[in-house]
Protein backbone atom coordinates (compact mmCIF):
# COMPACT_ATOMS: atom_id res chain seq x y z
CA UNK A 1 0.00 0.00 0.00
CA UNK A 2 3.09 2.17 0.25
CA UNK A 3 6.79 1.85 -0.53
CA UNK A 4 9.22 3.67 1.74
CA UNK A 5 12.46 5.00 0.20
CA UNK A 6 14.78 6.01 3.05
CA UNK A 7 17.26 8.82 2.48
CA UNK A 8 20.20 6.40 2.73
CA UNK A 9 18.94 4.66 -0.43
CA UNK A 10 18.90 7.83 -2.55
CA UNK A 11 21.69 8.53 -5.00
CA UNK A 12 23.72 11.57 -3.90
CA UNK A 13 25.40 13.59 -6.65
CA UNK A 14 28.18 16.15 -6.12
CA UNK A 15 29.27 17.12 -9.65
CA UNK A 16 32.34 19.10 -10.67
CA UNK A 17 31.47 22.83 -10.44
CA UNK A 18 32.97 23.42 -13.91
CA UNK A 19 30.27 21.25 -15.49
CA UNK A 20 27.76 24.04 -14.89
CA UNK A 21 29.97 27.08 -15.43
CA UNK A 22 31.02 27.62 -11.83
CA UNK A 23 34.50 28.44 -10.52
CA UNK A 24 36.19 25.96 -8.22
CA UNK A 25 34.69 25.32 -4.80
CA UNK A 26 35.35 28.02 -2.20
CA UNK A 27 35.89 25.32 0.42
CA UNK A 28 37.56 22.14 -0.91
CA UNK A 29 35.57 20.13 1.68
CA UNK A 30 32.16 21.48 0.58
CA UNK A 31 30.98 20.94 -2.99
CA UNK A 32 29.01 23.72 -4.68
CA UNK A 33 26.05 21.33 -5.15
CA UNK A 34 24.70 18.34 -3.28
CA UNK A 35 21.75 16.66 -5.00
CA UNK A 36 19.64 13.74 -3.82
CA UNK A 37 18.05 11.97 -6.79
CA UNK A 38 14.78 10.10 -6.22
CA UNK A 39 14.78 8.76 -9.81
CA UNK A 40 17.37 8.12 -12.52
CA UNK A 41 19.03 11.36 -13.53
CA UNK A 42 22.37 12.56 -14.99
CA UNK A 43 25.12 10.08 -14.05
CA UNK A 44 22.71 7.93 -12.00
CA UNK A 45 20.87 5.29 -14.03
CA UNK A 46 18.73 2.52 -12.63
CA UNK A 47 16.39 0.86 -15.19
CA UNK A 48 14.03 -0.09 -12.34
CA UNK A 49 13.82 3.49 -11.03
CA UNK A 50 13.19 5.82 -13.96
CA UNK A 51 9.79 7.30 -13.11
CA UNK A 52 6.61 6.98 -11.08
CA UNK A 53 3.60 7.63 -13.26
CA UNK A 54 4.02 11.05 -14.91
CA UNK A 55 6.73 11.98 -12.38
CA UNK A 56 10.19 11.49 -13.92
CA UNK A 57 12.50 13.66 -11.78
CA UNK A 58 12.57 14.72 -8.16
CA UNK A 59 15.90 16.24 -7.21
CA UNK A 60 16.53 17.71 -3.76
CA UNK A 61 19.26 20.29 -4.45
CA UNK A 62 21.44 22.22 -2.01
CA UNK A 63 23.39 25.01 -3.77
CA UNK A 64 26.16 26.94 -2.05
CA UNK A 65 26.29 30.77 -2.09
CA UNK A 66 27.07 32.51 -5.39
CA UNK A 67 26.78 29.25 -7.35
CA UNK A 68 24.26 27.75 -9.72
CA UNK A 69 23.30 26.08 -12.95
CA UNK A 70 24.50 27.98 -16.02
CA UNK A 71 22.33 28.29 -19.12
CA UNK A 72 21.11 24.90 -20.36
CA UNK A 73 18.22 23.63 -22.53
CA UNK A 74 14.89 21.93 -21.75
CA UNK A 75 12.20 20.60 -24.05
CA UNK A 76 8.84 18.84 -23.69
CA UNK A 77 8.73 18.72 -19.92
CA UNK A 78 6.66 20.36 -17.17
CA UNK A 79 9.19 21.64 -14.62
CA UNK A 80 8.26 22.79 -11.12
CA UNK A 81 10.84 24.16 -8.67
CA UNK A 82 9.80 24.51 -5.02
CA UNK A 83 12.09 26.67 -2.87
CA UNK A 84 12.76 25.45 0.68
CA UNK A 85 15.59 27.69 1.86
CA UNK A 86 17.31 30.85 0.62
CA UNK A 87 16.47 32.47 -2.69
CA UNK A 88 16.66 31.08 -6.22
CA UNK A 89 17.03 33.26 -9.33
CA UNK A 90 15.65 32.01 -12.66
CA UNK A 91 16.48 33.55 -16.05
CA UNK A 92 15.50 32.19 -19.47
CA UNK A 93 15.75 32.76 -23.21
CA UNK A 94 12.17 34.12 -23.31
CA UNK A 95 13.18 37.15 -21.25
CA UNK A 96 11.92 36.00 -17.86
CA UNK A 97 14.02 36.78 -14.79
CA UNK A 98 12.89 36.41 -11.19
CA UNK A 99 14.12 35.62 -7.68
CA UNK A 100 11.91 33.67 -5.27
CA UNK A 101 12.22 32.50 -1.64
CA UNK A 102 10.84 29.87 0.73
CA UNK A 103 7.42 28.46 -0.07
CA UNK A 104 7.50 29.84 -3.62
CA UNK A 105 7.44 27.92 -6.88
CA UNK A 106 8.65 28.48 -10.42
CA UNK A 107 6.86 26.44 -13.06
CA UNK A 108 7.82 26.16 -16.69
CA UNK A 109 6.28 24.34 -19.64
CA UNK A 110 9.43 23.71 -21.66
CA UNK A 111 7.36 22.65 -24.69
CA UNK A 112 9.08 23.35 -28.02
CA UNK A 113 12.33 24.30 -26.27
CA UNK A 114 13.86 26.92 -23.97
CA UNK A 115 17.21 27.76 -22.36
CA UNK A 116 17.36 28.83 -18.72
CA UNK A 117 19.68 29.22 -15.76
CA UNK A 118 19.17 28.94 -11.99
CA UNK A 119 21.45 30.63 -9.46
CA UNK A 120 21.83 31.20 -5.76
CA UNK A 121 23.08 34.79 -5.89
CA UNK A 122 23.41 35.15 -2.11
CA UNK A 123 26.95 35.66 -0.85
CA UNK A 124 26.24 33.90 2.48
CA UNK A 125 23.12 31.74 2.51
CA UNK A 126 22.74 28.31 0.92
CA UNK A 127 19.72 27.66 -1.28
CA UNK A 128 17.73 24.43 -1.11
CA UNK A 129 15.05 23.62 -3.63
CA UNK A 130 13.12 20.64 -4.95
CA UNK A 131 13.05 20.32 -8.73
CA UNK A 132 10.27 18.20 -10.20
CA UNK A 133 9.88 17.09 -13.82
CA UNK A 134 6.53 15.83 -15.07
CA UNK A 135 5.77 14.36 -18.49
CA UNK A 136 3.45 16.71 -20.40
CA UNK A 137 0.06 15.81 -21.80
CA UNK A 138 1.11 17.19 -25.19
CA UNK A 139 4.51 17.84 -26.73
CA UNK A 140 5.98 20.78 -28.64
CA UNK A 141 3.57 23.26 -27.09
CA UNK A 142 4.23 26.95 -26.52
CA UNK A 143 6.92 27.64 -23.91
CA UNK A 144 5.50 29.25 -20.77
CA UNK A 145 7.06 30.44 -17.52
CA UNK A 146 5.08 31.51 -14.48
CA UNK A 147 5.62 31.63 -10.75
CA UNK A 148 3.94 31.74 -7.37
CA UNK A 149 5.41 33.82 -4.55
CA UNK A 150 4.96 32.01 -1.26
CA UNK A 151 3.14 33.52 1.69
CA UNK A 152 3.79 32.97 5.40
CA UNK A 153 1.44 30.41 6.90
CA UNK A 154 0.11 29.19 3.54
CA UNK A 155 0.57 25.52 4.50
CA UNK A 156 0.40 25.66 8.31
CA UNK A 157 -1.43 22.56 9.56
CA UNK A 158 -3.24 22.13 6.25
CA UNK A 159 -2.64 20.93 2.70
CA UNK A 160 -1.84 23.80 0.36
CA UNK A 161 -2.64 23.03 -3.28
CA UNK A 162 0.42 24.46 -5.02
CA UNK A 163 0.11 22.98 -8.53
CA UNK A 164 -2.91 21.76 -10.48
CA UNK A 165 -4.01 20.76 -13.99
CA UNK A 166 -4.20 23.52 -16.58
CA UNK A 167 -7.22 21.83 -18.18
CA UNK A 168 -9.17 21.27 -14.99
CA UNK A 169 -11.00 23.55 -12.59
CA UNK A 170 -8.06 23.69 -10.20
CA UNK A 171 -7.81 26.63 -7.80
CA UNK A 172 -4.06 26.05 -7.40
CA UNK A 173 -1.93 29.13 -8.16
CA UNK A 174 0.35 27.12 -10.46
CA UNK A 175 -1.02 25.08 -13.36
CA UNK A 176 0.76 22.62 -15.65
CA UNK A 177 -0.03 20.66 -18.80
CA UNK A 178 -0.77 17.36 -17.04
CA UNK A 179 -3.33 15.73 -14.74
CA UNK A 180 -1.00 16.04 -11.76
CA UNK A 181 -1.30 17.91 -8.47
CA UNK A 182 1.36 19.06 -6.02
CA UNK A 183 0.46 19.71 -2.39
CA UNK A 184 2.62 20.96 0.49
CA UNK A 185 2.03 21.01 4.23
CA UNK A 186 3.94 22.24 7.28
CA UNK A 187 2.25 20.63 10.23
CA UNK A 188 2.49 20.04 13.97
CA UNK A 189 -0.93 18.33 14.20
CA UNK A 190 -2.19 15.13 12.61
CA UNK A 191 -2.93 15.37 8.87
CA UNK A 192 -4.78 13.10 6.48
CA UNK A 193 -4.50 12.87 2.70
CA UNK A 194 -6.94 11.00 0.47
CA UNK A 195 -5.66 8.95 -2.47
CA UNK A 196 -8.66 8.26 -4.69
CA UNK A 197 -9.21 5.03 -6.61
CA UNK A 198 -6.99 4.88 -9.71
CA UNK A 199 -4.61 7.52 -8.34
CA UNK A 200 -1.20 7.39 -6.69
CA UNK A 201 1.22 9.83 -5.10
CA UNK A 202 4.87 10.36 -4.29
CA UNK A 203 5.63 12.01 -0.95
CA UNK A 204 8.86 13.74 0.06
CA UNK A 205 9.66 14.55 3.68
CA UNK A 206 11.20 17.98 3.17
CA UNK A 207 11.90 18.72 6.84
CA UNK A 208 11.28 17.08 10.21
CA UNK A 209 9.90 13.60 10.78
CA UNK A 210 6.52 11.94 11.26
CA UNK A 211 4.82 8.60 11.68
CA UNK A 212 2.73 7.47 8.71
CA UNK A 213 -0.09 4.95 8.65
CA UNK A 214 -2.63 3.96 6.02
CA UNK A 215 -5.95 5.73 6.63
CA UNK A 216 -8.35 2.99 7.68
CA UNK A 217 -11.45 2.39 9.75
CA UNK A 218 -9.27 0.42 12.14
CA UNK A 219 -7.98 2.25 15.25
CA UNK A 220 -4.63 3.88 14.52
CA UNK A 221 -2.91 1.97 17.33
CA UNK A 222 -3.77 -1.30 15.55
CA UNK A 223 -2.21 -0.21 12.24
CA UNK A 224 1.43 -0.61 11.37
CA UNK A 225 3.16 2.77 11.30
CA UNK A 226 6.32 3.84 9.49
CA UNK A 227 8.68 6.54 10.73
CA UNK A 228 9.49 8.94 7.89
CA UNK A 229 12.56 11.15 8.22
CA UNK A 230 13.90 14.20 6.41
CA UNK A 231 14.78 13.47 2.73
CA UNK A 232 12.83 10.17 2.71
CA UNK A 233 10.46 9.42 -0.16
CA UNK A 234 7.28 7.32 -0.13
CA UNK A 235 5.29 5.84 -3.02
CA UNK A 236 1.62 5.93 -2.01
CA UNK A 237 -1.35 3.92 -3.29
CA UNK A 238 -3.81 4.42 -0.40
CA UNK A 239 -4.98 7.33 1.74
CA UNK A 240 -2.66 8.16 4.64
CA UNK A 241 -2.49 9.66 8.12
CA UNK A 242 0.58 11.67 9.13
CA UNK A 243 1.40 12.21 12.81
CA UNK A 244 4.34 14.61 13.33
CA UNK A 245 7.02 13.89 15.89
CA UNK A 246 7.55 17.63 16.36
CA UNK A 247 6.88 19.64 13.21
CA UNK A 248 7.17 18.32 9.67
CA UNK A 249 7.19 19.74 6.15
CA UNK A 250 6.11 17.53 3.25
CA UNK A 251 5.61 17.81 -0.50
CA UNK A 252 3.27 15.40 -2.27
CA UNK A 253 2.86 14.80 -6.02
CA UNK A 254 -0.52 13.17 -6.83
CA UNK A 255 -1.36 11.71 -10.25
CA UNK A 256 -3.06 8.94 -12.26
CA UNK A 257 -1.64 5.47 -11.91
Amino acid sequence: MFIHIPAKNLYVSEPDPRHFGNPKNDDPKVNWLKSRFHFSFAEYYDPSNQSFGALTVMNDDLVQPNKGFGEHPHQNMEIVTYIVQGELTHEDSKGNKESLGRGSAQYMSAGSGVFHSEYNLSKKEVCRFIQIWIKPRQTNTKVQYKSYRGENGQANNKWFHLVGDLQGNSQAPAKINQDTNIWVSEFSTEQRFEIKEGRQAYLLCVEGQFEMTIDSKQPLQELKSQLINQYDGVKLFKSIVLKPIDKAHVLLVEMNK
